[in-house]
This record gives C-alpha cells, sequence and structure tokens, in this order.
C-alpha cells in the first residue's frame, strides 16, 4: 500500500505514521486476502508514504494500470488496497473534475475510463476535524474512509478486465444510482469492519454512519448482504434497471425499509423480468404462473360451488412444453419428479405443474384476455 501526501498538512500525515494506521488497515482487510486467495495465500505487507506537497500527481504516483479483477466480488478489496494509489489532500476539491469522479465528504474515488489507474482521494483536515481531538476516532475514520473509497473501486465496472465494451448503464449521478452505491459501499464497508472483531471500532462506524445522510446510513441495514447483493448493484450498472423499478425501489428505501425487503429488492433488480399481479412482486415467472393457477381455480370454485374440470382448465391454461417438459401432468404419472413441485386439485384428478418457465412460456401460458388477469411487467435488460 502505497499512500502519498499531495497538500495535507504534515502533522496529520505524520499522525499517520505514528498510529501506524497502514498496518492497521492490512489487519483489517488480511481474512479478504485469504478468501481471495483461498488455497494460496499471498500476503501484501509492504506500504509507504511519501510526506511533501507536490503539484500534481503525475509527478508523485505514476498513474499505472491496476490489477483488475475477473469476477465482480467484494473481496477483490484484497488486491486493490495494494494496487491503488492513495492521495492525502488537505481538504474536498471545490468542484468536480470529471463526471467519473464520486465525492464523499471526506474522501473520494476517481474512476479512470482510459486504461490508466482509478486513485483515491482522502480530506485529513475534513477527518481530523470530526473526531473530537481523540486519535482512536481519527485511526477509526482514515480506516472507515479508505475503505469506503475501496468499495467504490470494487463496485467499478471498469476495473474488470476485459471491459474495453462495457457502458455504463446506471451512473452515480442519478438519484437511484448514488443511493445504490453509497449504501452498498457503507454495507461493504460495516462488514469488513465488523468481521475484524473490534467492537469499539465497529460501534464507532456504525454510529458514525447512522448520523450520514440516508443514503449512506442505508448501508447499516444492510451489513448481512451475501455475494448476490453486492452482484445486484454491480450488475446493475452494466445491465440496467427499468426507470419505473428504479422509482419504486428509492420510495421503498426511502420509507421504512428492514433487510429482508432490501433482500428481495436486489433479487428482483438483477433478474431480467419482474412482474407485479394484485400487488405482489414477481421475480420469478414460476411463482406467478402457480399463483394465477391457484387464485383462477379458488375463484371458480367460490363461483361454482365446485371444483374445475380438466376439460374446462385445459381450455384455459393450454398443454404447452416447457423448458425440456410439459407445462403440467396428471399427478400420479409425475410422482417423485422434483421437477413437478406444485400440485393442484380439480374436479377428476389431481394435477401438478412444471417447475421452470420463462417469460415467452409465461406468455404463452397465460392468457390475460381470456382470464381476465392484469400483470404489469418491468423488463431490467
Amino acid at each position: 500500500m502505497k499512500i502519498v501526501n499531495l497538500d495535507a498538512p504534515r502533522h496529520l500525515a505524520k499522525k499517520i505514521v505514528e498510529l501506524e494506521i497502514p498496518n492497521f488497515i492490512i489487519e483489517i482487510v488480511q481474512h479478504l486476502e485469504k478468501d481471495y486467495f483461498r488455497d494460496y495465500y499471498v500476503h501484501f505487507v509492504h506500504h509507504e508514504i511519501i510526506c511533501g506537497v507536490h503539484s500534481s500527481h503525475n509527478t508523485t504516483l505514476p498513474l499505472s494500470p491496476i490489477w483488475k479483477f475477473r469476477k465482480p466480488r467484494y473481496e477483490n478489496i484484497a488486491t486493490l488496497i495494494h494496487t491503488i494509489p492513495i492521495y492525502l489532500r488537505d481538504s474536498k476539491p471545490e468542484e468536480i473534475r470529471d463526471e467519473n469522479s464520486i465525492i464523499d465528504l471526506l474522501g473520494a474515488y476517481y474512476s479512470n475510463r482510459n486504461g490508466d489507474s482509478p486513485y483515491i482521494e482522502l480530506f485529513l483536515s475534513a477527518i481530523d476535524n470530526s473526531i473530537n481531538n481523540d486519535e482512536n476516532h481519527f485511526k477509526w475514520l482514515f480506516t472507515k474512509v479508505l475503505i469506503h473509497e475501496l468499495a467504490h473501486a470494487a463496485l467499478d465496472i471498469f476495473n474488470l478486465e476485459r471491459n474495453n465494451s462495457v457502458i455504463e448503464k446506471i451512473h452515480y449521478f442519478s438519484e437511484f444510482g448514488r443511493w445504490r452505491e453509497e449504501s452498498m459501499a457503507n454495507a461493504l464497508t460495516l462488514k469488513i469492519i465488523r468481521d475484524y472483531g473490534n467492537k469499539d471500532f465497529y460501534d464507532y462506524a456504525t454510529r458514525f454512519m447512522k448520523s450520514q445522510p440516508a443514503e449512506y446510513a442505508l448501508g447499516v441495514l444492510m451489513e448481512d448482504f451475501g455475494h448476490w447483493d453486492f452482484r445486484s448493484v454491480f450488475d446493475s450498472k452494466k445491465q440496467g434497471v427499468d426507470s419505473n423499478l428504479q422509482q419504486k425501489w428509492l420510495n421503498y428505501v426511502k420509507g421504512t425499509p428492514d433487510w429482508d425487503g432490501l433482500k428481495k429488492w436486489n433479487y428482483m433488480l438483477h433478474r431480467k423480468y419482474v412482474y407485479v399481479f394484485e400487488g405482489k412482486y414477481y421475480p420469478l415467472e414460476q411463482e406467478l404462473v402457480y399463483d394465477i393457477v391457484e387464485k383462477v381455480l379458488s375463484d371458480y370454485e367460490h363461483q361454482n360451488g365446485g371444483k374445475m374440470p380438466f376439460a374446462k382448465f385445459s381450455t384455459i391454461f393450454p398443454y404447452i412444453r416447457t423448458g425440456v417438459e410439459m407445462s403440467y401432468e396428471p399427478a400420479q404419472k409425475v410422482v417423485g419428479d422434483s421437477r413437478y413441485e406444485k400440485e393442484f386439485e380439480l374436479a377428476d384428478g389431481n394435477y401438478s405443474l412444471y417447475y421452470f418457465w420463462d417469460n415467452e412460456s409465461l406468455h404463452n401460458f397465460i392468457d390475460m384476455n381470456k382470464l381476465n388477469v392484469n400483470i404489469i411487467e418491468y423488463k431490467n435488460y
């Protein structure tokens, strides 16, 4: 890890050395290195702080290409921390230098779209002014901010290998993009701090995040995120998200979100199609088919006082191929076949629905006009 002081006060840069903050940060991310390298463990320990004031980045640390990652995962921080340039600045820039920058109050991440290297800036005076002369708090806040900016680097689709043809479809400067990015960056940061095992540091980081603007504070609810929650944010930048779903997600997170709801939304925003039927969201065609069949059968029984006969059912729901099998079969014919998991009762026997459905087979099976049902469909990509 190489940290270069550009124009931060020398006594603050010196404090980073005296408090052994680089060693502390390396300790925190060690478990990520073990996860990243799995069977072979490479331990990077070199770090250097160059103190002094320089007029430009180019005179201090060459912006050579970083070690790009092959797969999107938050553990990529294990390599980014050793390859991405980190600069100490006195304060936040007065204006945004380019459209690819993410400038927070205490630090900034600058993406690079030209094949060179992204870089990070940390605003030492702003960090120092936030800690009430407490050296532990300075150490913790510096570390928290750096990990947060590294999280932006891990979420940057342009840090992927073979990304020449990538087009960013969700931009940070959109409200949806900013809320998704900052909440996940804080969630990632808090998870790393929690897993390190220093409860005082974790409590401090949690309190600090809760005091931040709402899009940052949301990350506290998300600290138990998994791989696919991270991928949902990362992949949506490449794939896109339906504009109506973007607004509905924003409405949800600005209300009273909880982790279960956030996790469901992460899954939905990662799917190609999302459906709404009678107020319920469906990220899977299978669940939607099951519920529509169940509703139609229930309505028929309520109106006619008995189960629907197969002759009627087969005129409403066609016997079609979906995947490698047929849409439904007599239950006795598919006993023990886990692919026919949804069983329903008709007047002349039980039948089972096949488990595989996609957008095409859904529309071939469900005739909304004939069934008098309304399905809202969103396409993310």
